[in-house]
């Protein structure tokens, strides 16, 4: 994957950082990223951003990582925490979300205008709509009982809890907007690739956008609760 470096100028700095962690995810084999692995895999992948300046080895590279550059691209709402293709799960610990894993899967493949007709959705994405779809604000909303849904059912469904933050909360809704979005890309003649056994049709993705709006619209009270916490500590 070395020749995404030639396309590095194309890219924004949380973009590289979102390439980083990918790449890094699969050295782990899926196991939790800490920060600080994340800093020296960034600047290795990507040394004139993620480098310390002032310091330069023989070639004219940075030869130091900065740990202050990759901790300001993970707090707060940057976008890479914004849009949910990264989140927090422990102190100093992140883990990609499948909408993340998406989205470096498409920037590696940038040059390509159909990679996710030629790629496919990831195993993971398959899983989380697996996931919605038996969730328990799914099945209530299928059988008709939408205003017995309560805000429990819905933090189940955004994977957070009534506690979350701000960045949290608006990075899960984010992620599973890009969820959908990729899943509605890589449609073909009316029905998803088959993941074992399970088809998923447009129908399912729409039905899950619209409950989505729902619960958004009558939480509303208990979310912007949620919004004001916009306080985090790396």
């Amino acid at each position: 994957m070395d020749e995404i470096v030639r396309h590095s100028k194309q890219l924004t700095v949380w973009e590289k950082l979102l390439i980083a962690a990918y790449e890094l995810e699969r050295e782990k084999n899926g196991e939790l990223i800490s920060a600080e692995d994340l800093v020296v895999a960034a600047w290795k992948k990507f040394p004139d951003n993620f480098g310390l300046v002032g310091y330069k080895d023989e070639e004219g590279r940075l030869k130091y990582p900065d740990s202050n550059r990759v901790f300001a691209e993970i707090m707060g709402s940057k976008p890479i925490r914004k849009y949910g293709f990264l989140v927090k799960v422990g102190s100093k610990m992140y883990k990609l979300t499948e909408a993340g894993r998406e989205q470096a899967k498409m920037l590696l493949n940038k040059e390509t205008a159909t990679q996710l007709e030629k790629a496919g959705l990831a195993r993971e994405t398959y899983q989380e709509l697996k996931r919605l779809l038996s969730s328990r604000a799914v099945q209530k909303y299928k059988n008709g009982q939408t205003t017995e849904i309560t805000f429990y059912d819905a933090c189940m469904f955004w994977r957070i809890s009534p506690s979350s933050s701000a960045i949290e909360f608006e990075g899960r809704v984010s992620a599973f907007e890009k969820i959908l979005e990729y899943a509605r890309a890589s449609h073909k003649e009316g029905v998803l690739l088959v993941h074992e056994g399970r088809k998923y049709t447009l129908k399912d993705l729409d039905m899950l956008d619209q409950l989505n709006k729902t619960l958004l619209a009558r939480f509303k009270d208990e979310i912007n609760i949620i919004k004001r916490r916009r306080d985090e500590r790396q």
